[in-house]
């Protein structure tokens, strides 16, 4: 499954009305091909992101290749100093 035009957004917890940064985590979301329940190109929100090797990303249940980010995405990254994703490094997992 290869996901396109991806961006990183993060997970809300359901603690209560505040979330500690250690419950938060990463999900993708953009428009997925080659997946066996959704539409080619249709835009999708993965589940949390559970390890990333490159551009090889694995959630609890999926495997999606990374393809080309979000151009948006790109520039808000740039804009506040976030990593800014490249072809040698899509996401900088800290």
């Amino acid at each position: 499954m290869i996901l396109e035009n991806w961006s990183m957004t993060s997970t809300a917890s359901v603690i209560g009305e505040y979330d500690p940064p250690e419950c938060r985590g990463m999900q993708i979301q953009g428009n997925v091909y080659d997946h066996p329940y959704y539409h080619e190109g249709e835009h999708i929100t993965t589940s949390r992101v559970q390890e990333v090797a490159g551009h090889v990303v694995r959630t609890l249940n999926s495997v999606y290749t990374l393809g080309e980010p979000d151009p948006k995405y790109i520039e808000w990254c740039r804009q506040q100093g976030c990593h800014v994703p490249t072809p040698d490094s899509p996401i900088e997992v800290r």
